[in-house]
């Protein structure tokens, strides 16, 4: 492989990067950061869930699945608020 393809691939990479972030500052990629965060968020929850409940406590009598902390981070994430959240430029 010569410099030229070498060279080519250093251009489409940055312009690749220079796409990406002008889709950030742009908000078109707040959608994409909201689903990602939201599905992050509720799998922890999910995962407190299973914990709570092998520790032998059941949802709706000793805990409260809207209180888990993944759940309350979610929320956070569709509200724009937190780290997570404030990634949306639009929040």
């Amino acid at each position: 492989m010569g410099f030229v393809t070498y060279l080519s691939y250093a251009i489409a990479f940055l312009a690749s990067i220079v796409a990406v972030l002008f889709a950030y500052e742009q908000g078109y990629l707040d959608p994409l950061i909201e689903k990602l965060g939201v599905y992050l968020f509720k799998a922890k929850a999910k995962a407190e869930e299973k914990e709570l409940e092998a520790e032998g406590l059941q949802a709706g009598q000793d805990f409260v699945k809207g209180q888990l902390t993944g759940s309350q981070q979610a929320t956070d994430v569709k509200l724009g608020l937190g780290s997570i959240g404030g990634l949306k430029k639009n929040a």
